[in-house]
């Protein structure tokens, strides 16, 4: 495991409609690192993790990702620029494209260097056969397969996952969190999650609490 900083949040803030959701957080993950985020519901975990892939925009503070800067006061790298992956706990697959397109959007390349790719996350994730498949016909264990594999499909340098066993039964649950880990190990990703899974937390390299939007 390198010692280089691979993610830095430098006095993080994020405020919605006058209330600071995250509170001047800092934070550095190392190359590799497994860091798990946990803390009650409306702390400011999901937020967090949504600010680092640039779905929202902090209010203040630094994102840096191995010494670049992917967001400050001035800068905002879009999310499909920042090398970073990030799984839902509701899966969010766009229902009106198959399973092969959901985990080919935002790939790049040629038609069958996509191909390629997404065939080979088919294989990895176990759903060889469903390609064409909506996801409404797939159960809640394989649409976060479905899920997990688009994340690393542009095998990003940093993987987030949000409650990814939140909404599955404890088998399928750790299905996932078997996998997660396998992905991470085989492209490897600093991972960030947040869970309320204690076997998912127990795993990890490292665990920081959040309480009102701050790191405890």
């Amino acid at each position: 495991m390198s010692a280089a900083p691979r993610l830095e949040l430098e006095h993080l803030s994020c405020r919605f409609d006058g209330r600071e959701v995250v509170r001047d957080v800092n934070l550095t993950v190392r190359a590799g690192e497994v860091l798990c985020l946990l803390g009650p519901s409306g702390c400011g975990k999901s937020t967090t993790l949504r600010l680092i892939a640039g779905i929202e925009r902090q209010s203040a503070g630094v994102i840096r990702a191995d010494g670049d800067v992917l967001s400050d006061s001035t800068i905002h790298t879009p999310p499909e620029a920042r090398g970073v992956g990030l799984i839902f706990q509701d899966f969010a697959l766009f229902p009106h494209l198959s399973v092969a397109q959901n985990i080919a959007f935002g790939l790049r390349g040629s038609k069958s260097e996509i191909t390629k790719r997404v065939d080979e996350l088919l294989t990895r994730v176990d759903l060889q056969g469903y390609a064409d498949k909506p996801p409404h016909m797939l159960s809640g264990g394989e649409q976060q397969r479905v899920a997990l594999a688009r994340a690393c499909a542009p095998r990003p340098a940093i993987l987030l996952a949000d409650e990814p066993t939140g909404n599955l039964d404890s088998a399928n649950g750790a299905a996932i969190i078997d996998l997660l880990f396998a992905m991470r190990d085989q492209y490897g990703a600093t991972l960030v999650l947040v869970t309320h899974d204690p076997d998912l937390a127990a795993r990890c390299d490292r665990a920081l609490h959040l309480s009102d939007g701050r790191i405890a």
